[in-house]
């Protein structure tokens, strides 16, 4: 590698570099402004990389440069200006820019760490639309060069340097025209740094790659062909290094960053650039004596140019809009890689659904057990005493009677040892026998042949439990007493077969539908939005917008890669509330498991939303916890939609699990198909959320990219 270094420098003492005119500019930058509200990040910045140069992006951190660089590649949108890439302007359809043209290094080194470096250069490759073959020559080529390890190594395993060279060797894998480098020094030892300046000294020779470079080391810069000194998202001078030294006669580069700072402070206000923004006039710019162009070191507004008209064909435009598999198909590997290097987490994904549908029917809607209720037994002991019978008769693994005087179970359930009180009178076997065999009684063997229940009602089911478990044996008392005449004391309302469901029909199966797809929905929401936050907060994002990944691909993508683990996800629930807790099917199941998946989907797109607003994953977190219990109480999940009071009711009914989860009920329960109201309008509001949450993330996300 040095002989060809030395060879190379050779030849570039005796080729003299391209011209940097118009024709010959790779980065054209005119008037540029950018602003975030009302601050203004770059202004009136001009800036012109020549073709086949090395440009050395200078300047203090917070002064613009990665904001202009963003704005170079496409992925920011300029407020004022105009900026020309390779001839065309970033962005433009059918230019590459962002795209194969381009090599991009972030400031952040924007890897994924369960890659291997095998792993991360393919995926790379895939997006720039290199054959396996090219990919790997080149990997071959950068890992020899760049001294990595070995191609197997996890980029988690790597030291910083290792990881920086890495995503250097991302950003040279397709042999890119232009090559953008934010600070790519910062934290690198000396002599990684040396050999990082030595290489694209190399790469430039042939002037077909043009390279700008970022970094805060003004004096490393002094190896680059021209620097641009930039303060405050202003340039104060651009030029060679030498002339730049030279104009302020200083010895070092940085000696002359200084001067120009304290002249454009001393003039900012009358002259240019200033620490508030503004443009040098020509006193503080250089003049190379070329005719023939603009000179390099002038950043003065010069004369007016006229910027070139660009347009294309509505079929470029076309496909330069419609998504392209080839990235989607790179990005849905990349989350399955991801995935199999994370089986702890995947494994958990799996199975916590299952986790939550099994507590759910195992804990949620059964009958209460051994409530302790406390019996007040008055009449006098008799094997065919009435009281002694009916207590006989009583569910005794739902309710643990104990005897105790009338005293002790008033106490005992104010103090809240009791559930409830059940009191017999004195003579409750006679004066119950004459309430049913005489016509007319007194109101005291009315009273006297009652059974008497006080109950604690803090607690709505199991007093609930209580008055149904006493009724049950009372009647069972009086099938046992009186046969074929229980009709006599029974109430004159005959419950037939149910048309839907059976007599046996619990809470838990009312929940179950909406539980299932709450799980669905939530988990999909969960997954999404943090997935989404935490790639763009290290860099990942940006990084894949660059090589030319759009929006609307990287949406789909996860969307594509998302159905796997969410299928996997209700087979298991299905398997779980079917086949283990008998939870009763009967329509289609086809129609069940296409709700349940469209609910997920549902779930993704909305996490999609959450992650395309927020960029921090605690608020990404609290969003989706957020939404959680107020969908949980509106949708009709826990409690039917009719007992919601109507200014509420009216927003639970457009709601996303609404409307699916009676649709799921319909169809479990009452064996409906598509051809109900009730089932299709599931379905089709399930199909309104999904588009209008897709279309919301892709509105937000081409916004802030």
């Amino acid at each position: 590698m040095e002989e060809r270094l030395k060879e190379g420098n050779m030849k570039a003492d005796l080729e003299a570099p391209p011209s940097p005119g118009p024709e010959g500019s790779a980065i054209r930058c005119r008037d540029v402004c950018r602003s975030y509200s009302k601050l203004k990040v770059l202004s009136n910045l001009n800036l012109t990389v020549p073709q086949g140069h090395i440009y050395g992006l200078l300047g203090p951190s917070g002064c613009g440069k990665t904001t202009l660089l963003k704005c170079i590649v496409g992925t920011l949108k300029i407020s004022r200006g105009h900026i020309s890439v390779l001839g065309k302007p970033p962005a433009f359809p059918g230019h590459e820019v962002p795209g194969k043209m381009v090599g991009y290094m972030p400031q952040d080194l924007a890897l994924y760490s369960e890659f291997t470096i095998s792993d991360t250069l393919t995926f790379f490759g895939r997006i720039h639309g290199l054959t396996s073959k090219d990919t790997q020559a080149r990997m071959d080529f950068l890992v020899d060069f760049l001294d990595l390890p070995q191609k197997q190594s996890l980029v988690r395993n790597l030291s910083g340097g290792q990881r920086r060279r890495v995503s250097l060797g991302a950003a040279l894998l397709q042999n890119p025209k232009l090559l953008i480098l934010d600070e790519p020094t910062v934290g690198v030892d000396p002599v990684l740094r040396a050999k990082i300046w030595q290489h694209l000294v190399e790469i430039v020779k042939t002037g077909n790659v043009s390279v700008i470079i970022t970094t805060h080391y003004i004096e490393e810069a002094r190896q680059a062909n021209v620097v641009g000194l930039m303060r405050n998202g202003c340039l104060l001078a651009e030029g060679p290094p030498d002339a730049v030294m030279k104009q302020h006669s200083a010895s070092t580069l940085e000696h002359a960053f200084l001067q120009l700072c304290e002249t454009s402070d001393q003039v900012g206000s009358k002259r240019g650039c200033s620490p508030q923004g503004g443009v040098l006039e020509d006193s503080q710019s250089f003049e190379s004596g070329r005719e023939e162009s603009r000179p390099i070191l002038g950043v003065g507004p010069g004369p007016a140019e006229e910027l070139p008209k660009y347009s294309a064909d509505w079929k470029v435009r076309a496909r330069h809009m419609l998504p392209k598999w080839r990235n989607i198909s790179a990005l849905m590997i990349k989350t399955m890689v991801r995935m199999k290097r994370m089986p702890g987490s995947l494994c958990f994904q799996f199975l916590l659904p299952v986790i939550q549908i099994s507590l759910m029917c195992l804990c949620v809607g059964g009958d209460p057990k051994g409530i302790r209720v406390a019996v007040v037994n008055n009449e006098t002991f008799s094997t065919s005493s009435y009281s002694r019978l009916l207590l006989s008769l009583l569910d005794n693994s739902s309710v643990e009677q104990v005897p105790l005087s009338h005293a002790e179970a008033f106490t005992g359930i104010y103090n809240g040892e009791y559930w409830g009180v059940i009191g017999f009178g004195k003579n409750f076997s006679h004066n119950l026998y004459n309430r049913v065999v005489y016509r007319k009684v007194s109101k005291d063997e009315v009273d006297g042949g009652s059974v008497h229940v006080w109950l604690d009602l803090t607690n709505r089911q199991i007093a609930i439990m209580l008055q149904q478990k006493i009724h049950e044996a009372f009647q069972a008392f009086v099938d046992n007493k009186m046969g074929s005449m229980s009709y006599l004391v029974a109430l004159p309302i005959k419950f037939e077969e149910p048309i839907y469901g059976s007599q046996n029909t619990d809470f838990t199966t009312f929940v179950t539908p909406g539980a299932v797809l709450s799980i669905t929905f939530y988990l999909a929401v969960g997954l999404t939005a943090l997935s989404f936050v935490l790639e763009r907060k290290e860099g990942l994002l940006d990084r894949c917008w660059v090589a030319g990944v759009s929006s609307l691909e990287t949406m789909l993508a996860h969307l594509f890669s998302q159905l796997f683990v969410i299928s996997v996800q209700i087979i298991l629930l299905l398997m779980f509330i079917l086949l283990v807790f008998k939870i009763p099917n009967e329509g289609s199941l086809a129609l069940v498991v296409a709700l349940m998946v469209l609910q997920g989907v549902t779930g993704i797109s909305f996490g999609l939303v959450i992650s395309a607003a927020i960029d921090d994953e605690q608020n990404a977190n609290q969003a989706a916890l957020g939404m959680f219990y107020p969908n949980l109480i509106l949708s009709g999940i826990i409690w039917p939609v009719e007992c919601i009071p109507y200014p509420l009711r009216y927003l639970s009914l457009v709601l996303p699990q609404t409307y699916a989860a009676e649709a799921l009920r319909c169809i479990m329960y009452r064996g409906w198909g598509l051809t109900r109201m009730m089932v299709w309008r599931g379905f089709v509001v399930s199909l309104g959320w999904n588009s209008f949450f897709l279309i919301l993330a892709t509105v937000i996300l081409k916004l802030r990219t």
